[in-house]
């Protein structure tokens, strides 16, 4: 069927002109409740992507006739988070290589049965619905796995332990497994057991009567009475104390509590997700942890994986924060140099989402353009990504594919260094020549004056920065007799890219 009018946004395009396969789809009725409409070609779907926004575009690339990379990466340019699976005949490495970088998400092999396509498909929509409405950024395999869990696991009441590093978003997995439990009408309570001296923690979780203390004017509930009916999310909970350890357990297994330090016990219907960044099966060996409180709270455990292990997620990330801040703060809708995205994309991120979305929000609010490159990545975050490298040139515990990829980041790293590093150099130049009042020709040829030109922007459009540069540091050199330590000082560089450079210009 062909859409006149909009419908909800989650519906399903399929892009075919196979008879069988239309009829086919057709005979299945709504995938997972969601209409299925067709249509004749690429184009066309791609006209109606902005009023119906579906789930997914199957597109059967039986049904056009030479190429589609320029089309999809449209399409991927203007709706990230559509999922796009291609539907054709076996093909080489390298086509499909393009057909990746165009924005495909998923391909299937050609000849395939229709009760197999439909079981994907189904969970497909399962997964791009379930992605959408929980505001999940990312479409990784192991963002996935994470996904399909929670689908299963939500509607219980398992205690489930979510691990993973520092900025990795387990509260927002802990926030989703209630929103789409029996419970998500109770309340969702969070509390960081790092964040509290253990006295005030103890108040915190159990409550305390009038008295209990200096300056407890009055009864206070703790976290386990209030979230009474709902979900209780414990995070950092390797940073228990032993004597709380004992009252969690005790709770845990009975279901009550007793408030400080009263002696009337209380019951309470709590759902407990636990978090936390450290390995608590070392932490039992080492005696820090009770072996018999791990097994309450981890019946069911979810690994969250450090940005690094799931790279693919990274260009959607940067481009939900940029639209997030323009949204909040009216900066622009920002393009990415390629160059800047392979740089964020590849790089450790220690911090993980914490650290890409504060690190794209600085590069935002300090661009001064509306086009981001690798001028604009934040000199700490330079400093920081080169300094646990060392002297080798990539660490030999990485596979050969890793390896390729870890010479390109540095590449790329150096390159924006230096290109800061020039840039600075010939502005700096610019301003002292003017505050000179020296004459500055318009080119090399006028004689006198750096020939660095009047209009600096459209000098380095041009492509002159090379020569500009050469002459710069040629002159530089010559005032300090050659010295180099002085030539990188004055110049405001380091002394290696002055020896990369003069051995680049045969200045050495």
């Amino acid at each position: 069927m062909s859409p006149e009018s909009p419908l909800r946004a989650d519906g399903f395009f399929l892009v075919s002109r196979d008879p069988s396969l239309l009829a086919a789809v057709a005979s299945w009725g709504p995938l997972e409740g969601t209409p299925v409409f067709d249509y004749p070609s690429l184009q066309a779907a791609y006209g109606a992507l902005d009023a119906y926004q579906p789930l997914i575009l199957l597109l059967d690339r039986r049904s056009e006739e030479g190429s589609v990379l320029g089309l999809l990466r449209k399409i991927r340019r203007r709706h990230r988070d559509l999922e796009l699976i291609l539907l054709e005949s076996p093909r080489s490495e390298r086509v499909r290589r393009e057909e990746r970088l165009a924005g495909v998400d998923l391909f299937l092999d050609l000849p395939l049965p229709d009760r197999d396509l439909r079981l994907l498909l189904e969970r497909r929509l399962r997964l791009s619905r379930f992605r959408r409405d929980c505001h999940v950024i990312g479409k990784s395999e192991p963002l996935e796995q994470i996904l399909e869990m929670i689908l299963h696991i939500a509607p219980t009441d398992i205690s489930v332990l979510i691990t993973g590093e520092s900025g990795t978003g387990k509260e927002l997995i802990a926030q989703t497994l209630h929103r789409y439990s029996r419970r998500a009408k109770g309340p969702f309570l969070a509390l960081n057991c790092g964040a509290l001296p253990e006295g005030t923690l103890e108040s915190e979780l159990f409550g305390h009567e009038r008295g209990a203390f200096t300056g407890a004017t009055a009864a206070h509930a703790g976290h386990f009475e209030r979230a009474d009916g709902g979900t209780l999310f414990l995070d950092e909970i390797g940073e228990l104390s032993p004597a709380i350890q004992i009252r969690l357990l005790r709770v845990l297994e009975t279901g009550e509590f007793i408030r400080i330090p009263g002696v009337r016990t209380q019951s309470a219907d709590v759902r407990l997700l636990a978090a936390t960044n450290r390995d608590l099966n070392l932490e039992v060996r080492e005696g820090r942890f009770r072996r018999d409180l791990l097994h309450r709270i981890k019946v069911i455990e979810i690994r969250v994986p450090p940005l690094r292990e799931r790279p693919e997620d990274v260009p959607l990330l940067v481009e939900h924060f940029l639209r997030e801040l323009h949204a909040k703060e009216g900066t622009p809708l920002f393009e990415l140099d390629g160059e800047l995205m392979e740089v964020l994309t590849h790089a450790p991120w220690l911090g993980n989402i914490r650290e890409l979305r504060n690190t794209v929000q600085r590069m935002a609010v300090l661009a001064r353009g509306s086009r981001l490159g690798l001028v604009d990545l934040p000199a700490d975050f330079v400093r920081q990504a080169e300094a646990p490298r060392g002297n080798l040139p990539v660490p030999l515990s990485l596979r050969p594919e890793d390896a390729e990829r870890e010479l390109l980041y540095r590449t790329l790293l150096s390159l924006r260094e230096e290109v800061g590093e020039v840039l600075g150099i010939l502005r700096r130049f610019e301003r002292d020549l003017a505050a000179d009042e020296l004459s500055v020709s318009r080119g090399p040829e006028a004689g006198g004056g750096l020939g660095l030109g009047r209009d600096l922007s459209r000098a380095e459009s041009a492509g002159n920065l090379e020569a500009m540069e050469r002459r710069l540091v040629e002159q530089v050199l010559a005032e300090n007799r050659g010295h180099r330590r002085r030539t990188a000082r004055q110049l405001g560089i380091s002394e290696r890219t002055l020896y990369r450079k003069l051995k680049e210009y045969g200045l050495d």
